[in-house]
């Protein structure tokens, strides 16, 4: 029997850089992970990125890696694979498959890091054996990809499954992005630190102020949901607006793909595993009869989803 043959899969965040060797036949070998250290610049990044490459082809025979994948926070460039913007990262127009694959000699994709995890997912982790899935993804933002009849759906400018920034509130708050109302700015870690910050600027009383030493970016969904349900007012408020906008802005997803299943995952969705629930009911309470046999799942495969899903993109592609 031959050798499984390999590809590198790497999840490089604005926090957290992930590497894994992912087989053929679906094996994960050889996992890493370390510090991004954003501050250091496109320059420092990519060094951390070519030391975890080094390590993991050098734990292997490297004539059975195929190739390397990168899923990148940000918008990808669809032909030159360069990362357009990656806000959290703070780089513009930096040419990463061209850096990567003169580095290292090996065909190299990139891929954003949310479409990338919901491949993921399709592939090997809650989606496997279905033909199509929707996988969104609520943490600092909210993400999403989507997997129909066996295809990653990309859009014209490979800007495809921007759920976060779909607008549930007319003229509502503002979002980094320059619009308003989008779901991002009421149903995120983000979009939580930002109305918990202006609250105190104001001298809204909230038990958060507390639980956070009055430094809102202390603050988490968990601490959000525990407030709400003791009865805070503020906590309560932000806690209903994310249920409500982000269950409306899946049942809209839901209605217009008309997927197999509906992933959910992510940080906020991990930390509150109710909101799950709360989401499955509201998906079927707000979709199409016929969108309505839809399963709500949760992902399975943690944060290794970009590895796996970046990994199999180099034989998806190549």
């Amino acid at each position: 029997m031959p050798a499984d043959r390999y590809a590198v899969g790497i999840d490089l965040g604005g926090s957290k850089l992930r590497g894994g060797l992912l087989s053929e036949s679906g094996q994960l070998a050889g996992r890493l992970e370390m510090q991004t250290e954003a501050w250091k610049g496109p320059a420092g990044v990519l060094a951390n990125l070519k030391r975890v490459l080094s390590q993991l082809l050098d734990s292997t025979d490297r004539s059975r890696v195929t190739g390397i994948g990168i899923a990148a926070a940000g918008m990808i460039h669809p032909k030159t694979h360069a990362v357009v913007y990656a806000p959290n990262l703070e780089w513009r127009d930096v040419p990463l498959r061209d850096e990567i694959e003169s580095a290292f000699g090996l065909p190299t994709y990139v891929e954003n890091d949310v479409r990338a995890a919901a491949w993921g997912e399709y592939r090997f982790g809650a989606g496997r054996g279905v033909q199509s899935l929707i996988a969104v993804f609520v943490g600092t933002g909210v993400g999403s990809g989507a997997v129909m009849d066996g295809l990653l759906l990309r859009g014209f400018t490979n800007a495809a499954g921007e759920i976060g920034h779909t607008q549930v509130v007319m003229d509502g708050l503002p979002c980094p992005c320059g619009q308003r109302g989008c779901v991002e700015a009421y149903a995120s870690g983000s979009g939580f630190v930002r109305r918990l910050q202006s609250a105190l600027a104001t001298g809204t009383v909230t038990s958060l102020g507390e639980d956070t030493g009055r430094e809102p970016a202390r603050l988490t969904a968990a601490l959000v949901a525990r407030a709400a349900e003791t009865g805070d007012p503020f906590a309560r408020e932000l806690w209903q607006d994310a249920e409500r906008y982000l269950g409306m802005a899946l049942a809209n997803y839901v209605t217009l793909l008309n997927p197999e299943i509906l992933v959910l995952g992510g940080g906020v969705m991990t930390t509150v595993p109710a909101l799950v629930e709360s989401l499955a009911r509201q998906v079927r309470d707000r979709t199409t009869v016929v969108s309505r046999e839809v399963r709500v799942v949760r992902a399975g495969l943690g944060d290794s989803a970009g590895i796996f899903g970046a990994a199999d993109r180099v034989w998806a592609q190549g």
